[in-house]
């Protein structure tokens, strides 16, 4: 009998470790990732700029917490404070190559956005998908010759992504 236990005990525990051994890891940063993909340009005839533009962009986030839900709304993620974004995106219009902030009252023009949670239920939590930020035209202030957006992305940890430049 003890030789049969230890048998079924040994063989129990080589299947076992084989399958913790072989069970896939994500390879993915828990800190977000971003890769800019491009843009699209939709322009009317009827306006001396540019009337709309959507930049693309893919995103990796190895541990899955990104995004926030409406019940993520007490500090850092409370309305106001920095963190009530998780898409930052600086806007820089340009004038004959020369790239500057535009100030609005006491406030600097960006499209920063709140993306909805992203977590899967699932065991692995590694994602990642596709973010299109929709930029509408800034009436009545400058209209560039180009612009210039540095975006990045923030988890709920507040891991911040690297930026990307268009």
């Amino acid at each position: 009998m003890g030789r049969k236990f230890l048998f079924f005990f040994t063989t129990t525990l080589f299947v076992v470790l084989a399958f913790v051994k072989c069970r896939k890891q994500s390879l993915i940063s828990p800190i977000p990732s971003i890769t800019y993909l491009g843009y699209n340009k939709i322009s009317y005839q009827n306006f001396a700029s540019d009337s709309l533009i959507y930049i693309r962009f893919q995103f990796e986030d190895g541990d899955g917490n990104m995004g926030l839900s409406i019940t993520d709304s007490t500090s850092p993620f409370r309305v106001g404070e920095r963190f009530y974004y998780n898409v930052f995106a600086e806007y820089l219009p340009g004038k004959n190559g020369v790239y500057a902030h535009i100030i609005n009252g006491n406030d600097t023009v960006n499209y920063n956005d709140r993306i909805a949670n992203l977590e899967p239920d699932t065991r692995n939590k590694a994602i990642n998908g596709i973010i299109t930020l929709k930029l509408d035209p800034i009436v009545g202030l400058i209209v560039p010759d180009s612009i210039k957006l540095n975006i990045y992305i923030v988890d709920k940890k507040l891991n911040t992504s690297n930026i990307i430049s268009t």
